[in-house]
């Protein structure tokens, strides 16, 4: 796990995001039993965006060969969205698995926007 001091800023790139795990909190309607970590969060930085992957025919069929599209694809979530993340890995009850920081005292995680399953949005 990385320790950056809580004066630096975190900027990061391309497709990546930053997010701060929230605590879980069950069902008021239904018992739920839950192992692992929390998968929400709130959206602390994000990165700019990327160009996304395309593929095209090559020698070996329609989709061999890989290349970057020219159309540069900015990231749907911003800061402060809470988001539900994906990436669980229920082999060793643990959850999710992304690159864990800890800037300052507070956890923070770093993941790709692809990551993001869902934007959640409150009603009033």
């Amino acid at each position: 796990m990385e320790i950056i001091p809580r004066e630096a800023t975190i900027r990061p790139l391309r497709d990546k995001i930053v997010v701060k795990p929230l605590a879980w909190e069950p069902s008021k309607i239904l018992e739920v039993i839950r192992h692992g970590r929390p998968l929400r969060g709130e959206v602390i930085a994000v990165g700019p965006g990327s160009n996304p992957k395309k593929y095209k025919a090559g020698p070996k069929g329609p989709r061999s060969l890989m290349d970057y599209s020219k159309r540069f694809q900015p990231l749907e979530v911003k800061p402060g969205d809470i988001v539900e993340l994906g990436g669980l890995n229920a082999f060793d009850g643990q959850g999710y698995q992304f690159t864990e920081i800890m800037h300052g005292t507070e956890l923070l995680l770093i993941c790709q926007e692809a990551d993001v399953v869902g934007i959640v949005k409150e009603v009033a």
